[in-house]
C-alpha cells in the first residue's frame, strides 16, 4: 500500500488533507449532530446548500435513532462529493509515529475522516515497514476523552487568550532562570523555537530529560571521545552480536529498526546458509535474551565485572598497551576465553553494545568495539541517532537549582517527572518554589496537576510534526483529522508567548523551506519538495559527516579500575534476603507513557505473559529459599523507599536478581478497575480506586552521577496474596520425568551445524496419514494459506494488537483473563526448553486459528456456524452462532474465543476507533482469527474492478503487514510460484499437530539457532 497523501493549499491553515476535504462538505470529523446543528446557528446567512446540509444530517440521524434501541447512531451523507473522496474506501498517509523517540515511519488508514489504523511505511529507511506494539496502539490513544480538552489555570478551565495573557506577564517579570524540560525532542523545528524562546533570558536552558535514559551511552563518548554522541548500530552488518542486558528486540533505542536488521542478519542465505551469531549477558529473562543464540545469567556486579575480563582480554589478544588487572575471576570465565578470540577474530563484522545505565561500562564497550575496528562499520559515529538525547546530569543540576529558588519559570513538556524521577514526592515539593510552572502535557498526569498552567497538546495524529532522526534524515507527520477539544501544538504556543501569530503549518515549512531545503540535491523548487516529503514520509539531505575526537586511552584505564574499586564480592547477595534489583521497561508500557492504553495493557508480555499488572519477578530457587509463590504479595525496601508487588516465578533469571517492571502505578489508571463485567467488581481481588501496578521508578536511584536502576533491596513477605493473571501456564515443551521425560513436538528448533549437514533436521516427517474416505475436494481458485518462519519471528507481540485494532477485539479487563477468558485472534505462545531450573532456550510460536482442510470444529457445530469455504478459509457466521462452544471443545488448538459478556465503549469517540469493515460481536457468539477476510474481499473487488487477478503478495493480513521481522507470510498455495508456497516447499516447514490429519492451512519453519564454537 502506497501512501497517497497531499498538502491541501489552504491559505494560514493547518488542517490535515481529510479535514480540508470533509469541510468542503460542511462537515467536520468528530462533530455530533448537536455540535453540527449548533454551528449552523452560528451561521450568518443561510444558502440553499448549508440549509440542505442541516437538513440532510438531521433528517438521517433522526431516523437511525428511531431504528435503534435506545442508542443513537449517528450518519453524516456526502450532498457533494469531493472528487477524491470514495464513501467507505480508506484513504491511506505517511506519517511518523510518536509513540516513543525512536520515530518509526507508519501508514495511517483514514475511514471517511478518522484515523482507524496503523501500519508501518515500507518505504521508510530505518524502519521499513515494521510497527511495535505500541505503535499499533497510539490509533486508541486518540480518541482517549479522558485527555485534556483545554487549557486550566489552578484547576480551573480557561481560554487560550486568558492564558497567553498570564503566561507572558510572568514572563515579562522573570524572578530567576527559565527552564525548559521535555523528552527528547526530534523535531528540528521545535527545538530551534525552544532555543528562540529562551533566547531573551540570560539565564535559561532546555534540558532533555527521558524517563528510561541512555544518558550513560551519550557520557561516555563525551568522557572517551570529547563528543556526546550516540551511535547508530548496524546489526545487519555483524556476524557475532554480544550484548549486555541491550533489550534491542524489545525495548532498546530503536528495537523496530533493529528487528528488521537483525533479521536480515539472520536469513540462512548463501551456500553454506549463513546466519549472525547472537550472546546475552543478562540478569532477566529479557526479550532479546530469549531469542539469543546463547543467553548467560549474570547479575549487575558480574556483568560489570564480565565486561572488565573482556576487555583485558582483547587487549592481550590485540597486542595493545593497556593494563587492566581483576584478581577474582568473573562468572563464565571459560567462555569468556573462548569469546574473546571470536572476537578478535570479526574484527570489523562484529558488534558489542550494552543496555546498563553505568557510564563506566558503556566507556569500556565503546572501546571495544574501537579496538575491533567496528567504528565505521556497524557502529556508525559519522552520521549518529538522534532519536534519543537524555542528559541526566543536567536533570540533576536543575533539581538543584529549584532547590536553591534560582529557578523563576519552568515549562514541561512530553514527560512526566512527578512520576517518574526516582523521587517524585520531591520534585512536586519542588515545582511549589517556582513562581511560573507549565505543563504542556496531553494527559492528566501527576506533573500537570502540580503545575499552575496546563497548556495541553493535540495527539500527534491530529496535528504537523516533524524528526530529524539521524544527520539529514528528516520524517514528516501530518494531521489525519480535526483535534478533539481545544488543544494547541506546542510551537504554535510559543510563538504566542513571543507575541507574535503563526499557524503551526506555517512554522514548519518555513523552517524547512529556510534549512531543509537548501541541503536537498533536487532540482525541483521548493513546493515539489515539500509535497514529495508528505507523500512519502520522509526526506533525505546531504549532511557532513560527524569528526570526533581521538579516544582517551587513560579514560578506559580509569573506567575500569572504577568498576573494579566498586564491586562487591561475588559472594555478596547469596545470603539473607538481599537481591541485586533490576528495573526494566515492559515491552508494552515502555516508560509509561501509554500506562492508560488498555489494548496495552491487556496484551500478554511476551515473556511473562501476565496481563494489567507489574510484579517482583523472582528465580524459582529464589522463590523457593523465600517460601512465596505466585501472587505472594512482597515487600521490596531500600534506604527510605519500599514498595509492595506480587511474586512472579520467572525461570531463567538469575537466582540473586529481583526485577520490577516500569511505566505502572502512573495517575488515571485507577479507570481500569472498571474494565469488564461489572456484577464481577464485588470480587475481593479487584480493589477500584488503585492504579494497575505500582511505580517501580521509586526504587531508582538519582545522584549528581545520573540514573541508575540497579541496586541492592531487601525483600520479605507480607502475608498477603493476590490472584494473577496469566494468560499462559503451560510453559514447558518438556515432560516431567515422572511421566516420560519426552519433549512435546509442538515448536521445532536445530541448530545452524546439523541444519547445514540436513536441512531437515529438527523438522518432523510428516508422513502419509491413512484416510477413512477419499479426498475428492479440489480447491479449483484459491487456497489461502500462511507459514510462519519461527527463526524470524521474535515475539514482540505486535501481531496481537495489529490483529485487535484491525479486527475490533474488546478488551475483557484483568479479572476475565483470570478466568482464561481473554479474546485476543492470535496469540504468542511462549516455551521453556530444558528445566525450571536451568532453562536451556525459549521459544515463541504464534497462534491463531489454523483453518484446517479437515477442522474438527465443523462437523460439531448444531447451526453451521462454523463452515469452510470453497478457498480454505474457516468462517465463522456470527448471525448463525448461538453459543453452544461445541467448536471450542473440538479445537485442539484452543484458538476459538467465546464472547462472554457486551464490552460496550461507554465514551462515544472510543467507538471512533472501530473498523468499519469488521462486524462488532454481540455477546453470546464465538469468534476468531478470519484471516483477516475484509482485505482478502477488498483485494478482490479492485483485481476485479482492474481486470486481472489477485497478485501474489497483495494481500497482507494484519499481523503480517506489521510484523517487524517479517515473520509472516500469507499467500495462494495454489499458485507454485507463491512466496507462501516456497516457504512451504521449504525443508524447515512443518505443522501443528500433523499426525492428527487437521490438514491446518497454517504451517512453521523451524527454529534455527546458531551455537558456534564457545557453544
Amino acid at each position: 500500500m502506497k501512501p497517497i497523501g497531499q498538502e491541501i493549499k489552504r491559505e494560514n491553515s493547518d488542517q490535515s488533507p481529510s479535514e480540508a476535504r470533509q469541510l468542503s462538505n460542511g462537515v467536520r470529523p468528530g462533530d455530533t449532530p448537536a455540535q453540527f446543528i449548533e454551528e449552523f446557528a452560528r451561521t450568518p446567512a443561510v444558502t440553499r446548500r448549508s440549509f440542505l446540509n442541516a437538513a440532510g444530517f438531521s433528517i438521517s440521524a433522526s431516523i437511525l435513532a428511531a431504528c435503534s434501541q435506545g442508542r443513537i447512531e449517528e450518519a453524516v451523507p456526502y450532498l457533494m462529493r469531493p472528487a477524491e473522496v470514495t464513501p467507505g474506501k480508506a484513504t491511506w498517509y505517511a506519517s511518523t509515529c510518536s509513540g516513543c523517540s525512536a520515530g518509526c515511519g507508519i501508514l495511517v488508514k483514514n475511514r471517511d475522516g478518522r484515523p482507524i489504523k496503523i501500519e508501518g511505511n515500507p518505504d521508510h529507511p530505518l524502519s521499513r515497514g515494521g510497527v511495535c506494539p505500541v505503535g499499533q496502539a497510539t490509533v486508541l490513544d486518540l480518541y482517549d476523552s479522558h485527555h485534556f480538552q483545554q487549557p486550566y489555570i489552578a484547576g480551573e478551565a480557561a481560554d487560550w487568550e486568558r492564558v497567553d495573557q498570564e503566561i507572558r506577564r510572568e514572563l515579562d517579570r522573570p524572578r530567576g532562570a527559565v527552564y525548559f524540560l521535555t523528552g527528547t525532542i526530534t523535531s528540528p523545528t521545535t527545538r530551534a523555537l525552544i532555543n528562540r524562546f529562551l533566547e531573551p533570558y540570560d539565564d535559561s536552558a532546555h534540558v532533555t530529560y527521558d524517563p528510561v535514559s541512555y544518558s550513560s551511552i551519550l557520557d561516555a563518548y563525551h568522557e572517551l571521545r570529547g563528543s556526546r554522541v550516540l551511535p547508530h548500530y548496524h546489526f545487519d552488518r555483524a556476524d557475532l552480536i554480544v550484548s549486555f542486558e541491550a533489550d534491542f528486540l524489545g525495548t532498546w533505542l530503536s528495537p523496530v529498526e533493529f528487528t528488521k536488521c537483525y533479521r536480515a542478519g539472520r536469513s540462512l542465505a548463501g551456500d553454506p546458509p549463513q546466519m549472525s551469531r547472537h550472546i546475552q549477558f543478562v540478569g532477566r529473562l529479557s526479550l532479546t535474551g530469549c531469542n539469543a543464540d546463547e543467553r548467560l545469567a549474570v547479575s549487575p556486579p558480574e556483568l560489570k565485572r564480565t565486561v572488565v575480563r573482556l576487555v583485558g582480554l582483547l587487549v592481550r589478544r590485540l597486542g595493545l598497551d593497556l593494563h587492566l588487572t581483576d584478581r577474582e575471576d568473573p562468572p563464565h570465565a571459560e567462555y569468556l576465553e573462548q569469546l574473546a578470540n571470536e572476537l578478535a577474530e570479526a574484527k570489523g563484522r562484529s558488534l558489542v553494545i550494552s543496555g546498563t545505565r553505568d557510564v563506566a561500562t558503556q566507556i569500556l564497550v565503546a572501546f571495544i568495539n574501537r579496538i575491533l575496528e567496528n567504528e565505521g562499520k556497524t557502529v556508525d559515529l559519522e552520521r549518529p541517532s538522534y532519536q534519543w538525547q537524555g542528559n541526566d546530569k543536567a536533570v540533576f543540576e536543575l533539581q538543584k537549582r529549584m532547590e536553591a529558588g534560582e529557578v523563576g519559570a519552568l515549562f514541561i513538556a512530553g514527560v512526566n517527572p512527578a512520576h517518574s524521577l526516582p523521587d517524585s514526592d520531591h520534585f512536586k515539593n519542588l515545582l511549589e518554589k517556582v513562581p511560573l510552572t507549565v505543563s504542556l502535557n496531553r494527559k492528566a498526569d501527576e506533573t500537570s496537576a502540580a503545575v499552575k498552567y496546563l497548556c495541553p497538546t493535540p495527539h500527534f495524529l491530529e496535528s504537523w510534526d516533524d524528526a530529524e532522526l539521524l544527520p539529514g534524515l528528516y520524517s514528516l507527520t501530518q494531521p489525519l483529522l480535526r483535534q478533539i477539544g481545544a488543544t494547541r501544538p506546542l510551537r504554535e504556543s510559543l510563538v504566542r508567548w513571543l507575541g507574535e501569530e503563526a499557524a503551526d503549518l506555517q512554522i514548519l515549512k518555513q523552517y524547512w523551506q529556510e534549512e531543509v531545503f537548501p541541503r536537498s540535491s533536487t532540482d525541483e523548487d521548493f513546493q515539489h519538495f515539500w509535497n514529495r516529503a508528505i507523500r512519502d514520509g520522509f526526506a533525505q539531505v546531504a549532511t557532513k559527516p560527524l569528526v570526533l575526537g581521538e579516544i582517551r586511552h587513560e579514560a578506559v584505564e580509569q573506567a575500569a579500575q572504577r568498576q573494579l574499586s566498586q564491586l562487591p564480592s561475588r559472594q555478596t547477595g547469596r545470603e539473607g534476603n538481599q537481591l541485586f534489583l533490576v528495573l526494566y521497561e515492559s515491552v508494552g508500557l515502555r516508560d509509561g507513557r501509554h500506562a492508560e492504553n488498555p489494548w496495552l495493557q491487556e496484551m500478554p508480555d511476551p515473556v511473562t505473559k501476565a496481563v494489567w499488572d507489574n510484579f517482583a519477578c523472582l528465580g524459582p530457587e529464589t522463590a523457593r529459599r523465600l517460601g512465596v509463590e505466585n501472587g505472594d504479595v512482597v515487600r521490596l525496601s531500600a534506604v527510605g523507599v519500599h514498595l509492595e508487588l506480587p511474586v512472579l516465578l520467572q525461570p531463567g533469571q538469575h537466582e540473586q536478581v529481583v526485577t520490577v517492571a516500569l511505566g505502572y502505578g502512573r495517575k488515571g489508571t485507577d479507570r481500569f478497575s472498571k474494565v469488564g463485567p461489572q456484577w464481577l467488581q464485588s470480587l475481593p481481588t479487584v480493589e477500584p480506586g488503585d492504579t494497575v501496578g505500582k511505580n517501580g521508578y521509586l526504587l531508582a536511584l538519582f545522584d549528581e552521577d545520573g540514573i541508575r536502576y540497579d541496586r541492592r533491596v531487601n525483600i520479605e513477605t507480607t502475608g498477603r496474596r493476590i490472584q494473577v493473571a496469566l494468560t499462559q501456564t503451560y510453559e514447558s515443551i518438556t515432560v516431567p520425568e515422572n511421566l516420560g521425560g519426552h519433549r512435546r513436538e509442538m515448536v521445532h528448533e536445530t541448530t545452524l551445524a546439523a541444519y547445514r549437514e540436513d536441512p531437515s533436521s529438527g523438522t518432523p516427517y510428516e508422513d502419509e496419514l491413512l484416510q477413512l474416505w477419499p479426498d475428492d475436494f479440489v480447491y479449483e481458485d484459491h487456497h489461502w494459506g500462511m507459514a510462519i518462519d519461527l527463526n524470524a519471528c521474535t515475539g514482540c507481540s505486535a501481531c496481537v494488537i495489529s490483529c485487535q485494532a484491525e479486527n475490533n477485539v474488546p478488551v475483557v479487563g484483568k479479572d476475565e483473563v483470570r478466568r482464561r477468558r481473554e479474546m485476543h485472534w492470535i496469540r504468542i505462545d511462549r516455551y521453556y526448553s530444558g528445566t525450571e531450573r536451568d532453562v536451556d532456550d525459549v521459544l515463541f510460536q504464534p497462534v491463531m486459528c489454523q483453518h484446517c482442510d479437515h477442522a474438527p470444529c465443523e462437523p460439531v457445530c448444531p447451526v453451521l456456524a462454523t463452515i469452510h469455504s470453497r478457498e480454505g478459509l474457516n468462517q465463522q457466521i456470527y448471525n448463525r452462532c448461538v453459543g453452544t462452544r461445541y467448536c471450542a471443545n473440538n479445537c485442539p488448538y484452543k484458538v476459538r474465543r467465546f464472547n462472554w459478556f457486551d464490552y460496550p465503549r461507554n465514551d462515544w469517540t472510543q467507538n471512533l476507533a472501530l473498523n468499519p469493515d469488521v462486524t462488532v460481536r454481540a455477546r453470546g457468539v464465538m469468534e476468531k482469527c478470519s484471516m483477516c477476510i475484509q482485505r482478502i474481499e477488498e483485494a478482490r473487488a479492485e483485481a476485479m474492478r482492474l481486470g486481472r487477478g489477485i497478485e501474489d503478495g497483495e494481500i497482507q493480513p494484519a499481523c503480517q503487514q506489521s510484523c517487524p521481522a517479517d515473520a509472516i507470510v500469507f499467500g495462494d498455495t495454489n499458485d507454485p510460484d507463491s512466496k507462501v508456497s516456497r516457504l512451504i516447499a521449504d525443508s524447515r516447514y512443518y505443522r501443528l499437530l500433523w499426525e492428527m490429519n487437521f490438514r491446518p492451512s497454517v504451517g512453521y519453519l523451524t527454529k534455527v539457532r546458531n551455537r558456534g564454537t564457545t557453544g
